[in-house]
């Protein structure tokens, strides 16, 4: 019989974000909407360059739809991700930055 240890760590902000959800920054300006989520440890390569691509890759992102008046859509590393409230259509994602402060999507 195999036991399951508890602790007390808890799963990080990101693991809580699926797509749909809106996304304000630090204060409170909206970023957009998420279009995907990719947990920390993927294989999947955002399009950035290489070095800040690898550090999305070890802590997660979001890519984040800017909408049709912004140029390009944003990414969010796991961790610029303060917290989720809220559940369903109404879940607001919270980071822990500044919009100006995260990577552009390159084409």
């Amino acid at each position: 019989m195999s036991t399951i240890e508890a602790t007390d760590e808890e799963p990080p902000a990101i693991a809580q974000v699926s797509p749909g959800m809106e996304v304000h920054d630090a204060g409170g300006v909206p970023v957009g909407m998420v279009d995907a989520v990719q947990q920390p440890d993927t294989d999947i390569r955002p399009q950035l360059p290489a070095g800040p691509a690898e550090l999305y890759m070890a802590t997660g992102y979001l890519l984040v739809d800017r909408g049709e008046q912004f140029e390009n859509d944003v990414y969010v590393s796991g961790a610029q991700v303060d917290h989720v409230s809220g559940t369903g259509d109404g879940a607001l994602v919270t980071l822990n930055v500044s919009w100006a402060e995260l990577d552009r999507a390159v084409d």
